[in-house]
């Protein structure tokens, strides 16, 4: 399951809110370096969590073409085995 995020949003209430074998976060431009660091920050410890659940996230970068981030959620959702990790698309 896809979830955008935009620069206001709480990611760890998002990923608790959503039930589903494989979430991925699509973390959209905007945030602060501070607030962009912390959201990386929660992927990892919000896979543990929701083990056996997959969470992973795609930052999409500024310029990010919608059909490469498209193509990074849907590797994402399809590895069975891969949780907790990050891809960026963009720049």
């Amino acid at each position: 399951m896809r979830i955008d995020v935009h620069p206001d949003d709480d990611v760890a209430g998002l990923v608790r809110g959503t039930q589903g074998e494989s979430v991925v976060l699509v973390i959209l431009p905007g945030r602060d370096a501070l607030a962009q660091a912390v959201a990386l920050a929660a992927i990892g410890p919000l896979a543990i969590e929701r083990a056996p659940d997959r969470i992973n996230a795609v930052v999409s970068g500024e310029g990010a073409e919608p059909g490469a981030v498209d193509a990074a959620v849907a590797f994402l959702d399809a590895a069975p085995s891969t949780t907790g990790q990050v891809l960026t698309v963009g720049a």
